[in-house]
């Protein structure tokens, strides 16, 4: 449908759908997968100081695959076979297995983002990567059935809006709603920045990064 507002009713709602595009992210980052660490059930030795039972030694791809079991969420570290010394985060993701090459210098981390525990960073990448895939598919879903809908802040708008327009002694301008939900994208993403993404190098963790 379409509404009629003036320059301030257009502020307004764009603080309105502004907030309920924050209440969306902080909807997925519920519903985002939880970490669950597969433990090694043998003593590793030479296993670095600062990684836990996660650590499974000197393993292939496809061993890392087989361990994690396609359960969501899962993760292991591993030593990479081709370059020995250097140390992969094996996460199931997605219905697939993503590898991130880890690095630490006190805290770990896979991008510029650091953190105290590899349970951190996990659960920041599975967070980042489930707002990635689901983000477009859960704002579609507000903008075609409002949130706003369901909790009766629909008419107060119209009331608020219909004040305002009685007082206004110019033909107000028709604005399509649609234009100014995606003008509200636009600033939720600049705001949020983008996600970190992981690969070889320390970039950020979004991407399947690859990781021998």
């Amino acid at each position: 449908y379409v509404l009629q507002y003036s320059n301030s009713n257009y502020f307004s709602l764009s603080v309105f759908f502004f907030f309920f595009f924050f209440l969306a992210v902080y909807q997925l980052q519920q519903e985002a997968p939880r970490p669950k660490r597969i433990i090694c059930p043998r003593e590793v030795e030479n296993r670095p100081k600062y990684y836990g039972r996660e650590f499974h030694g000197i393993i292939s791809r496809e061993q890392a695959d087989e361990l994690l079991g396609g359960v969501e969420g899962a993760y292991i570290l591993r030593e990479s076979q081709r370059q020995p010394g250097c140390y992969t985060l094996a996460l199931r993701f997605g219905n697939q297995t993503l590898n991130y090459r880890l690095f630490h210098d006190g805290k770990h981390f896979v991008g510029e983002k650091r953190f105290e525990s590899i349970h951190d960073l996990v659960t920041d990448g599975l967070i980042t990567l489930y707002i990635e895939t689901k983000a477009a598919e859960y704002i579609s879903k507000m903008t075609t059935n409002p949130i706003y809908e369901h909790i009766g802040y629909a008419t107060l708008l119209r009331e608020k809006v219909s004040r305002k327009l009685s007082k206004s002694k110019n033909e107000p301008r028709k604005t399509n709603v649609t234009h100014e939900e995606h003008t509200t994208v636009d600033k939720w993403s600049l705001i949020l920045g983008k996600p970190e993404r992981a690969s070889c190098h320390p970039v950020s963790m979004g991407s399947k990064g690859a990781s021998g």
